[in-house]
């Protein structure tokens, strides 16, 4: 049907066999740039046939459609009218995912015509989370050759939605930051934004006091206190950077909430404004690892950098925060640890990094009351944290079970056991015997692995009448126990710990042991 070979009609039926999309998806987003035009045209000449077709297959769809131009020049889809875009979204069901996507190619071609256009649709119809309207509006934060007529002031109508709220105030703040405008977006609606701050400030102590005010489940709870916080802090960093004195009261209680991140924000607007409580406030939170760097960050925008202690700047001051940041995002712990130490630092050859890299270990600590989590987490090359323990493992295998964690190459991979095909099961059995011979019984596969050419395998077995899971390539085998464990390494877990020795070992020869057994 065109060069792409889809059938578009079959495809979008209400009797489409979704295995059978799902492969024509695939070659959908193996298909050539230049094809995004052709795809676009292919779908709109169908698009009578859309709405009773599978929401998912249609969502799939629209993903693989948004793959296709943003491989390709951006030309490309500023030759698209925007009002091709315009009529497919009307033409999608309601409930069909990922169409959010059209909108954000509108935004990501950043012709005036195109931005009005996506302006009045999120006004009409907004993404239904902040994530995907954050996803729509971000090529406005990346990028200064778009007209900012064409999105302000008729984006700040749309703050109505909640969804809304936060991204398009975050492009307000942006634009007077990169000083874009000579006065904020919102300067004339002062009044309106300090009414929501008041609102949201009071929905989150309520939170504070009773955390099912946000709903009956973790994943409710979690989704709403998200969109609460980012519409604090942006609406935070808007009145501070517009600056009036009626905006303070406001600002006051919400540097007075629990959360670290509101805290600092509110801070930070205060001490802008020249606001002693709130310089002193702020200057207080850089003792706070999960606030540490925004407090540092904003003390030097202001002119407040002397007022911060040179220990707070130290790399492993800078590395406990990095950490306890990541560990306070919803998608990971929610809540910054109690508490976090540096206990290791080196510089170590990484994989996918062609100098010596900065490395951090770092210990941190939850205290739930009569329940306690702690584990072992890095910085530097990345910033990462394993569900399962890592503490009781030597600092050698620390770094190599995030090194090959953190390891991508074509020719390392690995696969379920029961996704083997012949050739790897007679592997396995070989390996299995060989297992056997070393004094581990009942070898059971759980995961085969290809390091490079050289192949592995992770096994469950007994040793010393203890069950622990072991690994073995033929030459180097080695075992972690896992009876009487909470949290014990997995296959997975084992996987990279026996291919991040490799790769430290090969480029660190002298930094790390050659120890065998964990």
């Amino acid at each position: 049907m065109t060069e792409l070979d889809i059938d578009i009609a079959s495809l979008l039926g209400p009797d489409a066999d979704p295995a059978a999309a799902g492969m024509t998806l695939r070659q959908v987003g193996a298909a050539p740039p230049a094809s995004a035009a052709t795809l676009l045209d292919t779908i709109c000449a169908e698009r009578d046939q859309l709405p009773p077709s599978d929401p998912a297959i249609l969502g799939a769809l629209l993903r693989g459609l948004h793959t296709l131009f943003l491989k390709g020049e951006r030309d490309q889809l500023v030759a698209v009218d925007p009002l091709v875009l315009a009529a497919l979204d009307d033409a999608l069901p309601p409930a069909c995912p990922n169409r959010f996507l059209l909108l954000h190619l509108l935004v990501l071609s950043r012709s005036e015509d195109a931005l009005r256009m996506a302006v009045e649709r999120l006004k009409q119809q907004p993404p239904k989370d902040s994530i995907a309207a954050a996803q729509v509006l971000s090529p406005l934060m990346q990028s200064d050759d778009w007209p900012v007529a064409a999105v302000f002031p008729a984006l700040l109508d749309a703050i109505e939605h909640p969804a809304v709220a936060a991204p398009a105030l975050d492009v307000a703040n942006y634009l007077t930051r990169k000083q874009r405008v000579a006065i904020h977006p919102a300067a004339d609606r002062v009044a309106m934004l300090n009414t929501l701050l008041a609102a949201v400030t009071r929905r989150l102590e309520q939170f504070e006091a009773d955390p099912r005010t946000l709903g009956d489940d973790i994943a409710t709870v979690q989704g709403r206190l998200s969109e609460a916080v980012s519409l604090a802090v942006s609406l935070c960093d808007a009145l501070g950077l517009i600056g009036q004195a009626q905006s303070m009261p406001r600002l006051a209680a919400a540097m007075h909430l629990k959360h670290r991140r509101v805290q600092t924000e509110a801070a930070g607007a205060l001490a802008r404004m020249g606001d002693e409580a709130g310089i002193e406030h702020l200057l207080g939170l850089v003792s706070e690892p999960s606030a540490r760097l925004r407090v540092i960050a904003y003390a030097d925008e202001l002119g407040l950098s002397e007022r911060i202690e040179e220990s707070a700047r130290s790399s492993a001051a800078t590395a406990e925060a990095e950490l306890a940041l990541w560990l306070s995002q919803p998608g990971q712990m929610g809540v910054p640890p109690t508490s976090v130490e540096t206990i290791d630092e080196r510089q170590l050859y990484w994989p996918s990094y062609d100098q010596p890299t900065d490395c951090f270990l770092v210990r941190f600590h939850y205290d739930m009351g009569s329940r306690s989590y702690s584990n072992v987490g890095i910085t530097g090359p990345a910033v990462f944290a394993l569900a399962n323990d890592v503490a009781d493992l030597p600092m050698d295998d620390i770094y190599a079970i995030y090194a090959g964690w953190h390891a991508e190459h074509d020719d390392i991979f690995a696969i379920a056991a029961e996704r083997l095909n012949h050739a790897q099961k007679r592997v396995v059995a070989d390996l299995a015997a060989h297992v056997d011979r070393s004094g581990y019984q009942s070898p059971q596969v759980e995961l085969f692995g290809v390091f490079l050419g050289e192949q592995a395998a992770v096994f469950t077995a007994t040793r010393d009448d203890k069950l622990c899971r072991v690994i073995s390539d033929g030459l180097e085998t080695m075992h972690i126990p896992i009876a009487s464990r909470s949290r014990p390494l997995d296959a997975g877990d084992l996987w990279n710990l026996y291919k991040g020795r490799k790769l430290l070992r090969t480029f660190n020869p002298s930094g790390l042991d050659e120890s065998e057994s964990a």
